[in-house]
């Protein structure tokens, strides 16, 4: 009776354990996914400031300038984008993206036309509204110079800066902006090896346009961006004279080397 007794028990417990071993335990509910939803970045639109209303240019390079746009997120840093366009709304210039809102065209537009622009904030692939679209007018090309121009080249052995000056300036006689460009591109022609060039400039008085560049008439400029001025009292009715003054430094960025003054 006994070994009966513990055979049963010894059953009952591998049936027991082949049941639980048996079931199966139905499989958790997979928890769901935290979602947080970040709203995109409000970028405002810049407002053109300059040149607007069909202004007129003093050169074929303009720069734009605008209002800077601002973003609810501190951690951006804005850029812009500049857009330029003809008068038949084709585009003329993208600046890709630049620091600042203000931006100066790099292509010389056409002369005696209507362009239009406008500008954009962008950060990180946000990109923010455009400006609305403001427009400018460029001016008629200048008239090419028509005065007597002798033999200048004889001044490259003249070491005296004024002299050189004035031996430049008696070969063309200058009797206005044009003219007096053609003195300090033939200077900086003499001045090459040194480092001579012209000087970029896209306002103001006596700026003339020539091989692509819209230039200061009367003063010259050298690579590490130290300018001169070759001539006073410049323009239509002026003296137009000959001199050579330092006229301190300007970014590099607008320094041209010299280019042959018989170019046309």
């Amino acid at each position: 009776m006994e070994r009966n007794t513990v055979t049963a028990a010894i059953a009952a417990a591998l049936a027991a354990v082949s049941l639980s071993c048996g079931e199966k335990s139905a499989p958790a509910a997979p928890t769901p996914p935290v979602i947080t939803v970040t709203p995109p970045p409000n970028v405002t639109a810049p407002t053109a400031q300059s040149p607007v209303g069909g202004q007129m240019m003093n050169g074929l390079t303009p720069t734009l300038t605008a209002t800077a746009a601002t973003v609810d997120v501190a951690t951006l840093v804005l850029q812009y984008r500049f857009q330029v366009f003809n008068d038949g709304a084709t585009l003329v210039q993208d600046s890709g993206l630049v620091k600042a809102p203000t931006w100066t065209t790099t292509v010389t537009l056409t002369p005696n036309k209507t362009f239009t622009w406008k500008v954009r904030a962008e950060s990180d692939g946000w990109i923010g509204p455009w400006s609305a679209t403001a427009s400018f007018a460029t001016p008629d090309p200048p008239p090419a110079f028509s005065g007597p121009i002798g033999d200048w080249e004889r001044c490259a052995s003249i070491i005296n800066d004024i002299a050189q000056v004035t031996c430049v300036w008696e070969a063309v006689r200058p009797t206005n902006s044009v003219g007096d460009l053609e003195v300090v591109k033939r200077v900086a022609w003499l001045r090459r090896k040194d480092g001579a060039g012209l000087l970029i400039k896209t306002g103001g008085e006596n700026v003339v346009l020539w091989q692509g560049y819209s230039l200061s008439a009367t003063r010259m400029c050298y690579s590490d961006g130290h300018i001169y001025k070759l001539l006073g009292d410049a323009g239509p009715g002026g003296t137009n004279g000959p001199g050579f003054a330092d006229n301190g430094f300007v970014d590099k960025s607008m320094y041209v080397p010299a280019i042959d003054p018989r170019k046309p």
